[in-house]
């Protein structure tokens, strides 16, 4: 093989590669009912490992911030499986961040108001 043909074969490869690797990430929007489920229970487990952390430790600390920030520490390894579910279907890794940032900012949403009804009750 001379230089010419060896040049031409590795820019078709790297080439190939490439074309191979931007279609093996997939659209949000190709995702099956299935695993939309499956995104779905995950971020139930997180919701549910965060209020039970929470709950659990809320004698521990009266500022309901810390015991909130110490509940999503707690939980976070959840967010990562989550995040990692995403991207083993071939999504983005951007759209796993920022799915599994939406679900952290929605557990602290609810989290927060539950945490000031129960310390101030109890």
């Amino acid at each position: 093989m001379n230089l010419k043909t060896c040049f031409i074969t590795c820019i078709a490869l790297v080439t190939s590669s490439f074309a191979i690797a931007e279609q093996a990430e997939r659209s949000p929007g190709d995702m099956t009912v299935d695993e939309r489920r499956e995104m779905m229970e995950h971020a139930s487990k997180y919701d549910n490992c965060v209020y039970s952390e929470a709950m659990t430790n809320i004698g521990k600390h009266e500022d309901i911030r810390v015991v909130a920030d110490d509940a999503l520490g707690s939980c976070a390894t959840k967010l990562q499986d989550l995040e990692n579910l995403i991207t083993g279907w071939g999504m983005p890794a951007g759209y796993a961040q920022s799915f599994s940032a939406r679900i952290r900012q929605r557990a602290t949403r609810k989290l927060l108001p539950e945490l000031a009804i129960r310390k101030a009750g109890g």
